[in-house]
């Protein structure tokens, strides 16, 4: 190989070294391995997962909260429909800065699972609420840093139908 050649080879290596990761740790998310990650975080203080997880089809979507190996709560029911479940919304914030949120009602609760990103800052989480109460029944936050959103146009684009 030319010397030209091995420079660019090795700064190509390089730079794809320096990129972030989109790749899920399976231990961060309780998405089926044969399912896309919507989005997935550990909780700070915690051993428990929060994940929005999507078929290999993207036809079916659901939340799933708690520890790796026996999630508590996994909404819809796997053999339950998902269609008109979530509802998705996008987070307008000053400057560059925004994000999404997605949410449910189950039983007397609404749950919002929500990341925001900006310059500097990235913060994500569940909010739990009782519907028509503006206050917060419980909040977890992501542990820092850790936050895996799908970059999948396909994904993307169904949620956006919601």
């Amino acid at each position: 190989m030319k010397p030209n050649c091995i420079t660019a080879l090795f700064a190509t290596l390089l730079g794809m070294c320096s990129l972030p990761s989109l790749a899920t740790d399976t231990a961060s998310t309780l998405c089926a391995s044969t399912d896309k990650v919507v989005f997935s975080c550990p909780l700070a203080n915690s051993k428990k997962i929060v994940s929005m997880c999507a078929s290999s089809d993207a036809k079916r979507f659901y939340y799933a909260y708690g520890l790796s190996a026996t999630p508590e709560l996994v909404y819809p029911a796997r053999d339950q429909p998902s269609d008109g479940v979530f509802m998705r919304s996008h987070l307008v914030y000053g400057g560059a800065s925004g994000g999404t949120a997605y949410s449910f009602v189950k039983r007397a609760y609404k749950y919002i699972v929500y990341a925001a990103a900006g310059t500097g800052f990235q913060d994500g989480g569940v909010i739990v609420q009782r519907p028509g109460d503006s206050g917060v029944a419980k909040k977890m936050q992501c542990q820092s840093s850790k936050i895996v959103e799908s970059q999948d146009d396909g994904i993307i684009d169904r949620t956006l139908k919601w």
